[in-house]
């Protein structure tokens, strides 16, 4: 599975101050929020889990699926994401609306999120055209999660 940034914040402060209390608060509100969003989006899904679950179930439920993955799942986390950042305490410095430990960790969620998109448009894409799934993923997808 990728790192998709959830269980270790240190690495977050390396080389600069630490979460700050209210940030850490923050954080678990939204891992709350996400409720293991980011690891659906990241398990097992591509082209050939859209065709078994097309023949199962079949084209229609397919697609009721992939919508439901669209709107409940990667918008849910989305939304989760920019909770998060305004959720955030801000600094009383105006320079800085957040430490940098919690932006970086805001930064690594966005890209994460972004990347889970790619992988869902690129099943899709698979999927609808079928397209044989030996075929690559995309290039400018970070395949082992790491940055």
């Amino acid at each position: 599975m990728a790192d998709t940034g959830i269980d270790d914040l240190s690495k977050y402060e390396s080389g600069t101050d630490p979460f700050t209390a209210a940030e850490l608060e923050a954080i678990a509100r939204f891992r709350e929020n996400l409720s293991g969003i980011a690891d659906i989006a990241f398990t097992g899904f591509d082209a050939d889990g859209i065709r078994r679950f097309a023949s199962e179930h079949g084209v229609g439920e397919a697609r009721k699926m992939l919508h439901s993955f669209s709107t409940d799942l990667l918008n849910g986390w989305w939304l989760a994401i920019l909770s998060l950042k305004n959720n955030l305490p801000t600094d009383t410095d105006e320079s800085a609306r957040h430490s940098t430990a919690a932006a970086r960790y805001v930064a690594h969620l966005t890209t994460q999120h972004f990347n889970a998109c790619a992988k869902f448009e690129h099943a899709v894409t698979m999927w609808v055209l079928d397209l044989d799934t030996e075929l690559s993923s995309p290039l400018y997808l970070d395949r082992d999660g790491d940055e």
